[in-house]
């Protein structure tokens, strides 16, 4: 999560919650339910008046007809192209000697879907290649390595590593596909010119000879991981690998004898998380684990772990060896530390705060960091041991893929971001749109966010599982944005995926923390802006092994899904999907059931027509409020639930706010139901090789948002054209 927060966690204090009883045919298979044996209080829930038992809708029998196939609706109401733009900088690589001429350019990669490599000068201050990745390739770049000697820059996308040659900057060419690998994480060379790295979901490193054109895939490191996310190669031919999310630990082997692979122990003790950096210095290795501040160095002639290194290097980034010495910074100032006893010295201030590289020079060091809009270069002079020179270079922002949407009362479209942070918005009546302030340094990726009321809009953030409160009515320049509580902490969650509201309460539940099974459950009271209780099953999760991924809510109940799928790196849970009622005032399980056995996951429970509906990658499910029994399934599309693995939101499902008509969404393709009509409508769009996402909302407008392609907002034409 990117910068300070702003206020302190607060304590948390636990109490149990004792007497909890399931209501239901069902209590026999349900004692994994129980929310009981732990609940933790943020702080004590405001007194406030109970509300009123919400009256039971009455269920419209059309729901339950028989739905014909109808006419295709072609087109959009409103297309908004490049609905979320940005600039979120991943990574940069100083392509020394560039085209053989002696010259420094740098190689920055940049979150989106276009402008996702860009070539700088730092000599002249501006980029001058902008370049969009092949759309066959994917567009997260994962990692950069630069040939000097063969004059090529590799990236790797996806599961395929790329080459770029400066001298046809247009042209991208695949170098390697790394079968299974859907990440290839961490290109390195060796001394041969050899490209190697790691993998996801394989949990093995690769080895590919560029002249050959031989791959090779290593065996898996340890049966608990699907990581090699670090990977370094030292000067003894050795490489080195970390690994996570469970167990997170080192490994090393000979480049020679891949074979014979030896783990070396942590001198600390970490459940879940990852080995965050591994830096070869001389004869150590620096390494940094998830969790732990300080970073650990290794002696590798002796394989003993050394004092540790308190003194933290901001971004865990170091400069190459430069004379015996290399450079890190902490705090704002620039240290030079030697390699042998790793005797340190502070020279002098900078202004760099993102740390992207450090590159020494002759006599200088160039030290690259983020802004708000590009990169900050300072020309740090060991002579003077102050920065001589600063040049600021603006870059081209990116459209981001949307991850999340929220239609809200003031008429806007609030959008989240894959891999960025803050928030977007776009009203679709007047079409302004703003990003949030600079100072924002609060919300990362947005999995799920929710409104209150006018004044409140409660968003869940990706990284910590942060619950943030954003004061909407402001204009943008003063709008706040505040982290309310920290889940990952206390909780091991991750992910904030399932929202819902009514009169008094706002609710949350999670996806747990790479490494960990199980999310929870909690409540936010809106009058304190504090969690009032977190319900997590003593640990194991509310629904055990399962993520709390859709939830709705009327003044007495709160209505969920869940997903068998838990956090990265541990299997998914042998079950179906599971939806659940609650009492809120006792917090009773008054309902299970899994009414889509081939389902892993259900998605966005909404109470409509009198009939909770909730969505699966085939169609919608209409269940009883009270007794939870499946009362019809309409299936509107050919896509498998078994085709896919279970997600978090690979579907999704709004009905339109006069109950008529429910619209879903899944496997690239939008359908319309139309109760009133008796029919089901294809939303297709004009070109064949658009996609829509799964991602829906209802605007202030009454109208039905989707996106097209990713990057782009689109209101949904709900009818077909009159003949």
């Amino acid at each position: 999560m990117s910068g300070e927060e702003r206020r302190e966690n607060r304590s948390i204090a636990r109490r149990s919650l004792l007497g909890l009883a399931v209501v239901g045919g069902t209590a026999a298979g349900l004692s994994f339910l129980f929310p009981d044996r732990r609940a933790s209080e943020i702080s004590a829930p405001s007194v406030t008046p109970s509300p009123s038992p919400t009256p039971k809708p009455t269920p419209d029998m059309r729901y339950l007809a028989n739905l014909k196939s109808g006419k295709e609706i072609s087109g959009h109401e409103k297309v908004f192209g490049r609905a979320y733009s940005t600039l979120k900088i991943l990574e940069a690589v100083p392509l020394t000697n560039y085209r053989n001429s002696s010259k420094l350019r740098l190689a920055v990669s940049v979150v989106g879907h276009i402008n996702e490599l860009q070539i700088i000068d730092p000599s002249v201050g501006n980029a001058i290649h902008t370049l969009n990745l092949p759309d066959d390739s994917g567009h997260v770049i994962d990692s950069m390595v630069w040939d000097e000697p063969r004059q090529r820059l590799y990236v790797s996308v996806d599961g395929s590593v790329l080459a770029w040659n400066p001298a046809i900057p247009e042209q991208f060419n695949t170098l390697v596909d790394v079968e299974g690998a859907s990440v290839a994480y961490e290109l390195r060379l060796d001394s041969s010119g050899n490209l190697w790295g790691g993998t996801y979901p394989l949990g093995a490193s690769f080895n590919y000879n560029v002249e050959s054109k031989k791959l090779r895939v290593f065996d898996r490191v340890a049966e608990d991981t699907d990581y090699i996310r670090r990977l370094a190669l030292d000067g003894r031919g050795r490489v080195w690998m970390g690994t996570g999310s469970r167990n997170p630990r080192l490994f090393t082997f000979e480049a020679g004898k891949p074979d014979a692979v030896r783990e070396i122990n942590l001198p600390v003790d970490v459940a879940h998380g990852f080995i965050g950096s591994i830096d070869p210095i001389g004869h150590y290795l620096a390494v940094t684990v998830s969790s732990v501040s300080e970073q650990l160095i290794l002696d590798t002639r002796t394989m003993k772990w050394h004092e540790p290194v308190t003194r933290v290097w901001a971004s865990r980034e170091i400069s190459k060896a430069s004379s015996g010495r290399f450079f890190s910074i902490t705090a704002g100032h620039l240290h030079s530390t030697a390699f042998q006893g790793m005797d340190d010295k502070q020279l002098g201030k900078v202004e760099a705060r993102g740390i992207l590289c450090i590159i020494p020079q002759n006599g200088r060091i160039l030290i690259i960091s983020t802004t708000t809009d590009g990169i900050l270069c300072e020309t740090f002079d060991l002579g003077l041991n102050r920065v001589r020179a600063t040049r600021e270079i603006r870059l081209t922002p990116s459209a981001i893929k949307i991850q999340s949407l929220l239609g809200h009362s003031d008429g806007n479209i609030y959008i989240g971001g894959y891999k960025a942070n803050g928030v977007a918005a776009l009203n679709p009546e007047t079409g302004v749109r703003w990003n949030s302030g600079d100072d924002e340094q609060v919300i990362n990726q947005i999995e799920g966010m929710v409104e209150y009321d006018q004044n409140k809009t409660y968003i869940g953030s990706y990284g910590s599982a942060d619950l943030v409160l954003m004061e909407t009515p402001q204009n943008n320049a003063d709008r706040k944005y505040d982290r309310i509580a920290r889940l990952l902490t206390e909780y091991s969650q991750s992910r904030p995926f399932g929202w819902a509201s009514n009169s008094s309460s706002v609710f949350f539940g999670t996806v747990p923390e790479y490494g960990v099974s199980g999310g929870v459950l909690g409540k936010i009271d809106p009058a304190t802006d504090t969690v009032s209780w977190v319900l997590d099953g003593d640990g194991k999760g509310f629904v055990s092994g399962h993520s709390i991924i859709g939830l709705a809510a009327d003044e007495s109940h709160l209505y969920g899904t869940t997903s068998v799928r838990n956090g990265y790196g541990v299997e998914d849970t042998k079950s179906p999907a599971k939806v659940f009622k609650m009492h809120i005032a006792s917090r009773k399980i008054l309902w299970e059931t899994s009414p889509v056995e081939s389902a892993g996951a259900l998605y966005s429970p909404a109470i409509t027509g009198g009939w909770l509906a909730v969505a699966d990658l085939q169609g919608v499910a209409l269940l009883d409020l009270d007794s939870g029994q499946l009362k019809k399934r309409h299936i509107v599309n050919n896509v498998k639930n078994t085709s896919y693995r279970p997600g978090w939101l690979a579907a999704d499902v709004r009905a339109t706010p006069d109950g008529q008509k429910m619209v879903h969404a899944a496997g690239g393709g939008i359908t319309v139901l139309d109760y009133v009509a008796g029919t089901t409508h294809s939303v297709v769009s004009t070109r064949s090789h658009d996609r829509h996402g799964t991602r829906l909302t209802v605007g202030a407008d009454g109208h039905v948002y989707g996106i097209l392609n990713q990057t782009t907002l689109v209101q949904l034409a709900l009818e077909p054209e009159l003949p």
